[in-house]
């Protein structure tokens, strides 16, 4: 643990959720994976949907609709419905599978495995402090069993711009009814979490537990972390 500035006591303490509270990749990879084979095998629209032609027509729907950056389910089930269509699916068709092809895609992504001392620190820490989640991703906690320690989950999309924005902040905050600098922003990103947290006048834990150099920063945390285990030394 590393401290960039005098630490002083905070009275809620909010989340990032991907890589900070369990490793992201696994479950992305194997949800995309189970998302494309599906595609292949269960439309015949889709049926030559591989993973080059699902990246070009990502990027594609990116560029012509620059609002979708904002909201990873909606780009996710937009470009769903558009390979469908380009494949030949009627529009309508189209939204009801895209809608289904999207809920199993995001039942797998939420397959992820939280290790049981990360359960137990939340366990401990929601005994003491408010918890709540800001993430840009998409992750149905229920179903990951992570529900239960958070106040408030506020994720990106339906009009809440990503992190660093400061919508999610904003939402965190008017929340728990504290200022902002009585809130602990736990998180992994330099940009997304320790920049949009500064930004806000949250308080800011980055996890480093990759040893990356601090020179990426745009900003500095107020403490450095490199295991998500210090968070007990330094709030319990």
């Amino acid at each position: 643990m590393h401290f960039y500035r005098r630490w002083q006591p905070v009275a809620a303490i909010s989340f990032d959720l991907d890589d900070t509270l369990y490793d992201n990749g696994p479950a992305i990879e194997r949800a995309e994976q189970w998302m494309l084979e599906h595609l292949r095998s269960e439309y015949l629209a889709t049926a030559m949907l591989d993973k080059p032609r699902w990246l070009d027509l990502k990027r594609t729907m990116l560029i012509a609709q620059p609002e979708l950056r904002q909201d990873v389910s909606l780009a996710r089930q937009r470009t769903i419905h558009e390979a469908m269509v380009q494949g030949g699916m009627a529009a309508a068709i189209a939204s009801r599978e895209a809608e289904q092809v999207f809920a199993g895609f995001l039942a797998e992504r939420s397959k992820i495995e939280v290790s049981d001392a990360t359960h137990e620190l939340l366990a401990r820490l929601a005994e003491c402090y408010p918890l709540v989640v800001i993430t840009n991703g998409n992750l149905d906690l229920a179903q990951a069993g992570l529900n239960d320690y958070f106040t408030l989950v506020c994720k990106a999309g339906a009009g809440a711009r990503m992190k660093p924005a400061p919508d999610m902040f904003v939402q965190a905050q008017a929340a728990l009814k504290l200022v902002p600098d009585r809130i602990l922003h736990v998180g992994d990103h330099p940009v997304t979490d320790v920049l949009g947290a500064r930004l806000h006048g949250f308080r800011a834990a980055w996890l480093n537990d990759c040893q990356r150099s601090w020179r990426q920063l745009p900003l500095l945390p107020d403490v450095e972390l490199n295991g998500l285990g210090e968070l007990a030394d330094l709030l319990l």
